[in-house]
């Protein structure tokens, strides 16, 4: 098992996870040590280098390929931000679907978002994976069709996307400014749930398919960041008008200050058999993976 982005926020939460499955891992990092003590295999090398990354992977091995790759250490605030992570959803899963075919992997699991749906108020109902996905967006166009070519790509391999909610961890040392009127629900994922999706994904992902990924509670940024805030025992979120926030985020505030959105999870309970461990946000912050 090849794992793009394993030292990231979900990568690390997602080694562990595949371990426990009875995976072999072998960790695509761009730091060395990054992986030291997990249990699993490391290569560095960077995807964004195609050809001395393919050239990394002579004489591996593997079954199945995982694409966890994003550059969003942080909030995105502006469009400049996400160039990097555009391009690792472009042409990164190019290069990825390169090494799959080089190192003999007949499954690809892409890590997709639910904001491909579009940066709107999508009313009361759940959203279903049948729904628009990717399509042009005004300014957010690059960041749509990168989506879009992520998961077109994936599907013509013959692999599997989970569009995931906004995830969080309780680990969080910070939190974000809050706009001040806007309401929209947004869908919660918890980091442990989301690896956990990848995994079921494997072993019962039908090639083609992309999966809403979530939990059962969507709720408001604003509430996020107070209730990570009070988790973390941190300083309560800045709360700023959503004009402000619009001109201090032209990104980020697409989300903050327009967004409302509800998924269904329906295909994913029915075709790989997962659920969240953790249904809410006030679950996953105040119970360990291992207490169940």
């Amino acid at each position: 098992m090849l794992v793009a982005g394993a030292s990231g926020a979900i990568g690390r939460v997602l080694v562990p996870h595949l371990l426990e499955a009875g995976h072999t891992v072998v960790g695509i990092t761009r730091r060395a040590g990054s992986l030291a003590d997990t249990g699993a295999q490391e290569i560095v090398a960077d995807v964004s280098r195609r050809a001395e990354f393919l050239a990394a992977l002579d004489g591996v091995r593997a079954d199945a390929v995982v694409h966890q790759l994003t550059a969003l250490k942080r909030p995105p605030m502006h469009y400049r931000d996400m160039r990097t992570t555009n391009r690792l959803r472009h042409e990164g899963t190019s290069t990825l679907i390169a090494a799959a075919r080089r190192v003999g992997a007949t499954k690809f699991v892409g890590a997709s978002i639910f904001y491909g749906y579009g940066f709107s108020d999508h009313g009361r109902l759940p959203v279903d994976e049948m729904s628009p996905f990717g399509e042009p967006d005004g300014e957010n166009d690059a960041v749509q069709f990168a989506l879009l070519s992520l998961e077109q790509q994936v599907r013509a391999f013959g692999g599997v996307t989970l569009r995931y909610g906004l995830v969080y961890s309780p680990e969080v040392k910070s939190v974000s400014p809050v706009p001040a009127r806007w309401r929209g629900l947004l869908p919660m994922l918890h980091v442990s749930d989301a690896a956990g999706s990848v995994v079921a994904a494997l072993a019962k992902g039908k090639p083609g398919e992309a999966y809403n990924i979530a939990d059962d509670n969507p709720m408001t940024y604003r509430a996020r960041e107070k209730a990570l805030a009070v988790a973390a025992g941190v300083r309560p979120p800045l709360v700023l008008p959503d004009g402000v926030l619009r001109t201090a985020a032209p990104f980020g505030s697409q989300l903050l200050t327009r967004t409302s959105i509800r998924m269904s999870t329906d295909k994913a309970r029915r075709q790989l058999g997962w659920s969240p461990q953790y249904p809410s946000m006030e679950d996953g912050l105040a119970r360990r993976p291992d207490e169940g």
